[in-house]
């Protein structure tokens, strides 16, 4: 006998995929999801207003380059949810090679499909890794914020977001003048794409904290 379809018509499948999406915008790894993609935009409406006005706002500018890196979607594939919840099923035994800036001196993988197959993979996982990563850290500094440590949280963030700062300039230059293989220039994007993104959730929280304002309510 055949497999019973899931949906028997396609407002039926609609429905379903609308459920699901409600489901998931309310779980946490859906929020951290949000916040990782809300930089994007947020970033944007900074691009067009110019600095805000504030002391702090002025000592950390958001450069053109880093904002490039920012916009760059994240994936929404098999690898990338199971890495982002910490599966398993997920072969971690490369993510701690890949977890920090390039250059890599790894060996250059031979050029063939299966390689390359396994590269578009890896870096699926390593942008789950992050997130989780982000997402765990996030909710240390909630549950900071929600013991009334609120200067402490703030402290952090800053010390946090003025130590990629530092080097982003540095890093920058070395990925977009990386004389490497195709794998090792897509990893060291990846990577260079996530100090970006902590950049500016650290600097969302920032201007929500001076401001009086909670960062951790969505």
């Amino acid at each position: 006998m055949g497999r019973r379809a899931k949906y028997l018509t396609l407002d039926e499948k609609a429905a379903a995929s609308r459920r699901h999406r409600e489901s998931y915008s309310q779980s946490q790894r859906g929020k951290i999801v949000r916040q990782a993609q809300n930089a994007h935009y947020y970033t944007k409406r900074h691009g067009q207003c110019g600095p805000h006005t504030s002391k702090i706002m002025s000592e950390t500018p958001l450069t053109p380059s880093l904002l490039q890196f920012v916009a760059l979607p994240l994936p929404d594939s098999y690898l990338f949810r199971q890495s982002l919840v910490g599966s398993n099923l997920i072969d971690k035994s490369d993510l701690l090679q890949w977890d920090k800036p390039p250059p890599y001196n790894f060996p250059n993988p031979p050029d063939s499909p299966e390689e390359e197959h396994f590269t578009h993979n890896i870096v699926d996982v390593m942008h789950g890794h992050h997130l989780r990563i982000e997402r765990d850290s996030c909710a240390h500094r909630m549950a900071m914020y929600n013991m009334g440590e609120s200067d402490r949280v703030l402290e952090e963030i800053q010390e946090a977001q003025k130590s990629l700062l530092t080097g982003w300039d540095e890093l920058h230059t070395c990925v977009s003048h990386l004389w490497a293989c195709t794998r090792h220039k897509i990893m060291a994007e990846c990577y260079c794409q996530w100090v970006a993104q902590r950049i500016v959730i650290y600097q969302m929280e920032k201007d929500s904290l001076i401001a009086g304002n909670n960062p951790y309510v969505h």
